[in-house]
């Protein structure tokens, strides 16, 4: 390494050093903690560099660890940089990993650190010094997270820090992103240093996005003009929110209905072209699928639900999905790219085809319009259920939703973990980046979390937390509202109680429709019942909380907690009973 490359920053430990480091990256702006015994040299350098620097990373009490990686995952998810987390030793980094396992399936980069038990007996200052070190320590510590991080590594001394840092930025940023985990031994974050090298920014730089080959984009132009009737089906292409138009564009040229699984805003739900999320409703009638960053394209995964001759592009990252063990959907043209990147590339491809003749523009026109129909017929039916669905009680999910909607603006951010509410499917979700949804892997217990992330990355959004009541006791609520009141981060949870964990039972009852648990109506394992009093559980954490009952009173109810979000600045939460599929 040059000197060139390379500033030297003064320090006195290698705690302090390695904040300079996490500094230098110029994304990290939070550092999500829990922290422990091993992080005594990391609390005294924070508490140092915050007298000096108010700029510096600012730690954030977060008193769970899936709280803490969800809010990484969140903030990463509006502003695309990736935050540190800090756990304590091998219990932390336990806790931490149902978050990591999201950020994995999502392609989130965050740096999970964690401390390691000291290593030396009575040799060292910083050694051993209590009861817990000893159990605490792991003959290898990272293996808890491997398989779901890109990299991971334990610091071995301070003087290399600037490569094991950026290299560890430089790994999560490529793609396909993930997270990275780290590991410091509190001997040598105690270690006295005078300084550290921190690289320029123009040594950060990630890999570039790969872009899908050109013979690839050309074959792929030539299946979808020939093809009669297209079909685009994705899942989270909106994770990059500029690929959104990018796919608008190609959708329109060529007049292809859309399909999506709402993980993320991917295409408008308003676009004529928008086919809503029933897969398999659309799949069999298709004489061609272009899957764009989706990884489970329709369910269950039989071919039978497939039209015979049917070509198949898959464009992905990775379109083999070499990190699934068992994957076995069908693909003919299988491209590996970026589709931000790949997608532009491809519609230029087609528009140049299609102005030397290479389609009819009748058959293009026809087709729209047979779009535009099925799109309104399905727009109409979502309507009749809200109409059908607005005076019941308790409380249809249906109308909740409907609800929220009408209260949503062009700075509202849903974190939706209903699960089986049909939420993603009523709102109009026209803008990039304006709903996120469960994460691709299911570790429930994401939304609260993430939802102060986006808040604290996205000062100036409403952010609308959406939760199933089984997915809001996952969150480790109480933690969660104590960190939105300790830094007064104001957002809205709306809690859709059922009283049921609704998408076990449904699993349940499609592998037996007629068992004994159908017809006697008894999930066991799955009733929530008695069900605690949610609201109290905000208030002791100084929320506004209030309990909903009537169908009427929920846009009022709406309208009033979002009066406190937005003019107190002040965190809101409303228990909407709902009803149970069981009663």
């Amino acid at each position: 390494m040059t000197a060139k490359s390379t500033t030297s920053v003064p320090v006195s430990s290698g705690a302090e050093a390695f904040l300079a480091q996490m500094k230098a990256l110029g994304s990290v702006r939070y550092m999500f903690a829990n922290t422990g015994t091993d992080h005594g040299p990391l609390i005294e350098a924070m508490a140092k560099t915050a007298k000096e620097d108010p700029r510096d990373i600012q730690p954030v009490v977060v008193p769970h660890e899936i709280a803490a990686v969800s809010m990484a995952h969140g903030y990463y998810n509006v502003t695309q940089k990736p935050q540190m987390v800090l756990v304590h030793t091998l219990p932390g980094t336990a806790n931490a990993l149902g978050g990591i396992i999201n950020a994995a399936s999502c392609n989130v980069p965050l740096f999970l650190v964690a401390g390691r038990t000291p290593i030396t007996e009575g040799e060292l200052r910083a050694g051993k010094s209590q009861n817990i070190h000893w159990r605490q320590e792991s003959r290898d510590q990272g293996n808890i997270v491997r398989e779901f991080v890109k990299w991971d590594y334990e610091v071995r001394t301070n003087q290399n820090l600037a490569a094991v840092v950026s290299r560890a930025y430089k790994i999560s940023m490529s793609e396909p992103r993930g997270p990275v985990y780290l590991t410091l031994p509190r001997e040598w974050l105690f270690e006295t240093m005078e300084s550290t090298q921190v690289l320029s920014p123009e040594s950060l730089s990630p890999a570039s996005k790969m872009q899908a080959d050109q013979a690839s984009l050309e074959k792929a132009a030539e299946w979808l003009i020939a093809s009669d009737s297209p079909l685009i089906v994705t899942k989270y292409l909106g994770r990059n929110p500029e690929a959104v138009q990018y796919l608008v564009d190609l959708a329109e040229l060529l007049a292809i209905p859309v399909v999506q699984q709402l993980s993320y805003v991917n295409f408008p739900t308003d676009h004529p072209l928008n086919l809503g999320t029933q897969t398999t409703k659309y799949v069999r009638n298709s004489d061609l699928l272009f899957f764009i960053d989706t990884d489970v394209p329709w369910e269950p995964p039989t071919r039978n639900v497939l039209r015979d001759g049917v070509k198949i592009i898959h464009l992905e990252r990775d379109p083999m999905f070499t990190g699934i063990p068992g994957w076995g959907f069908p693909a003919d043209l299988p491209v590996t790219g970026c589709s931000q990147v790949s997608l532009p590339v491809l519609t230029e491809i087609i528009k140049a085809k299609l102005a030397a003749g290479a389609v009819a523009k009748s058959k293009l026109e026809e087709r729209r319009k047979k779009t535009a129909a099925e799109h309104h017929a399905m727009i109409g039916e979502i309507e009749a259920s809200i109409e059908a669905a607005k005076n019941h009680k308790p409380i249809n999910p249906v109308w909740l939703s409907k609800c929220i909607g009408d209260v949503m603006d062009d700075k509202t951010i849903i974190v939706n973990e209903t699960v089986t509410s049909r939420l993603a499917e009523v709102i109009h979700l026209n803008r990039p980046g304006s709903q996120f949804s469960t994460p691709l892997a299911g570790h429930l217990g994401w939304g609260l979390g993430a939802a102060i992330g986006m808040k604290l990355g996205a000062p100036d959004a409403t952010v609308i937390a959406a939760e199933g009541d089984g997915s809001y006791m996952f969150c480790a609520p109480t933690a969660c509202h104590f960190t939105a009141q300790k830094y007064r981060i104001p957002f809205l949870t709306v809690i859709y109680k059922n009283q049921v964990w609704n998408a076990s039972l449904n699993a349940a009852r499609g592998l037996y429709p007629d068992g004994v648990a159908a017809r006697t109506r008894n999930f066991p394992g799955t009733d929530l019942t008695p069900s605690p009093s949610f609201e109290l559980t905000a208030q002791a954490c100084g929320a506004y909380a209030a309990r909903v009952e009537e169908p009427s009173e929920v846009p009022d109810a709406l309208a009033k907690a979002l009066k406190v979000v937005k003019e107190e600045g002040r965190q809101a939460l409303l228990n909407v009973i709902c009803k149970n599929p069981l009663a």
